[in-house]
């Protein structure tokens, strides 16, 4: 049994000046004894954890007789506020695990775990009857000591568009190039005191404390953004704003030979869940695996139809990603994440993964009402989703790089898959392209035409739509060989017999059938308006 607090109003008024008359002033003279009070403490399930307390004395002989029965806390509790009703409550310990050690002028106390500095009905108070003096509450501790938390560097960043936000970062100690963890933090935790972010769940701090040497990256936002923001260009311009400063963080890590780029990791939940999926829409080719939690609506609306997600997502089908939900959240609607995963198989990724939690499984981990939101809470204590995401990496690029192989490819996609396997650099100049404008594949688009690869069909359309053709794609091809000169062996091919000089891209088919890389069919023709689908892409891409 607990000791269960559920009191509201008048009687929790009462019951907290009751509490603090118990404590002493520290002016008095027993309470003088008493030099400082440092709280131990880490980040568990439902934030901020006291595993201990350090009680420095003036004369330690005061207390050679000093037990741990001398102690009471109240406001001790697992930090879970909801019962299975959904009402607040508070169930204190009855047993405090209450340890005591002494050395030199300090008294070690260490206690059951319990959420600091207490809960929504009342605050922890350690109590002594016996020594007065040595009763506290969050008022008289001097130090709080947080595992982790405190081994990031706090600073700030501001990039070329002129946006600036705190950020949390903590390195490696391996002098190495390491992994870097991406961690957006949800709704509860936006503000500016750059801690937030760290502190409400264990979304920045469990990659280390399984064991993952990598570096982690947190911003905070100063506010959250509203529903359906796919919706609102005001906001949506402001998140990608700061999405582009911090692609232009991580570079500057990445330079500085800290975080290696084939590497970097997306983790969001709620509001940073829904943020994660736009993330990797504007930044498709930076992250090498994501896990996306309890998404917000962000990427279309998830009361429609499955083509606006398609639409929205179609360049991340080469990205791992691991979309996570409480079947019924009550917070963010999980069809958003069912949608996404939908859009994205039908697209041919086979690089996504969904799970769903039911109701009964939710409240098997104590999660009830409201908090069937917390799936963060399963999901960051799963070691198979931690390994999962840490086993990702770009390296391999063609691999998560395929096309669904039985269907026709678009010149955007062809554009996006170019510009993945071919690792293209950013492109600093913008197209003239008006249909491109408000396209996902807008940065590939332009990072093809900036390197040569592709054109657009007229002098200020690209046509991302348009299926590609076997003579569209052999003149991609060529462009390509003449930029890097590949070592390859030049054939003596046959001239394609439906391929006249006169065509308009006969000496680039000529190029690609005398590289060997596109053939003939056996009746000596080349096809060259036949539609391409993603297995001749895929095995021309693994060639490139």
């Amino acid at each position: 049994m607990r000791k269960k607090i559920n009191v509201s109003g008048v009687a929790a008024l009462t019951l907290l000046m009751t509490t603090m008359a118990l404590i002493p002033s520290p002016s008095s003279a027993e309470a003088s004894s008493v030099s400082s009070v440092v709280a131990n403490t880490y980040i568990g399930d439902a934030g901020t954890m006291v595993e201990s307390f350090d009680i420095a004395v003036d004369d330690i002989s005061k207390y050679d007789r000093l037990q741990a029965s001398d102690f009471d806390i109240t406001g001790n509790y697992n930090g879970y506020p909801l019962n299975e009703a959904g009402e607040i409550v508070q169930n204190d310990y009855t047993n405090d695990g209450i340890e005591l050690s002494i050395k030199d002028q300090m008294i070690h106390m260490k206690v059951e775990s319990f959420r600091y500095p207490g809960g929504n009905l009342a605050p922890f108070a350690v109590k002594s009857s016996t020594y007065p003096e040595l009763s506290f509450t969050k008022d008289n501790v001097t130090k709080v000591n947080t595992r982790t938390v405190d081994d990031f560097k706090s600073s700030s960043f501001t990039a070329s568009n002129g946006a600036t936000l705190p950020y949390r970062f903590k390195e490696t100690s391996s002098t190495e190039p390491q992994p870097l963890v991406v961690w957006l933090h949800g709704g509860g935790e936006f503000g500016t005191d750059n801690t937030k972010q760290l502190t409400e769940n264990r979304g920045a701090t469990v990659w280390t404390e399984s064991g993952q040497d990598t570096s982690v990256l947190a911003v905070q936002y100063p506010q959250n953004y509203g529903w359906a923001i796919y919706n609102n260009p005001v906001e949506l311009s402001q998140m990608q704003a700061y999405f582009t400063l911090q692609y232009e963080l991580i570079q500057q890590l990445v330079d500085e030979g800290k975080v290696d780029p084939q590497r970097i990791y997306l983790v969001g939940v709620s509001s940073g869940g829904g943020g994660a999926l736009r993330f990797m829409m504007q930044y498709p080719d930076l992250f090498a695996g994501s896990i996306v939690i309890a998404a917000k609506d962000a990427v279309a609306d998830y009361k429609g139809s499955v083509e606006p997600f398609k639409q929205a997502l179609q360049s991340l089908t080469n990205v791992p990603i691991w979309l996570i939900h409480a079947e019924n959240d009550p917070t963010t609607d999980s069809r958003t994440t069912k949608l996404s995963y939908q859009a994205l198989t039908e697209l041919g990724s086979t690089q996504v993964k969904e799970t769903l939690y039911s109701d009964e499984w939710m409240k098997e981990q104590h999660l009830y009402d409201k908090m069937l939101h917390w799936s963060w809470v399963p999901a960051l204590n799963n070691a198979e989703v931690i390994d999962w995401l840490f086993d990702q990496s770009r390296s391999n690029s063609v691999a998560n790089s395929k096309l669904a192989a039985d269907k026709m490819v678009t010149r955007a996609q062809l554009a996006d898959a170019l510009a993945h396997v071919l690792k293209l650099s950013e492109s600093t100049s913008t197209t003239p392209f008006v249909d491109i404008v408000s396209s996902d594949m807008t940065k590939p688009i332009q990072q093809v035409v900036a390197q040569g690869l592709m054109k657009g069909t007229t002098s200020n359309t690209f046509a991302p739509d348009e299926q590609v053709t076997r003579a569209q794609l052999a003149t991609v091809v060529s462009n390509w060989s003449k930029i890097t000169k590949p070592s390859l062996e030049v054939k003596h091919a046959k001239i394609s017999t439906d391929v006249p000089q006169q065509h308009w891209a006969y000496s680039s088919i000529v190029d690609v059938l005398q590289m060997g890389l596109m053939e003939n069919d056996t009746t000596n023709q080349f096809h060259p308006a036949q539609l391409v689908i993603g297995q001749e892409v895929n095995d021309l891409l693994s060639q490139m």
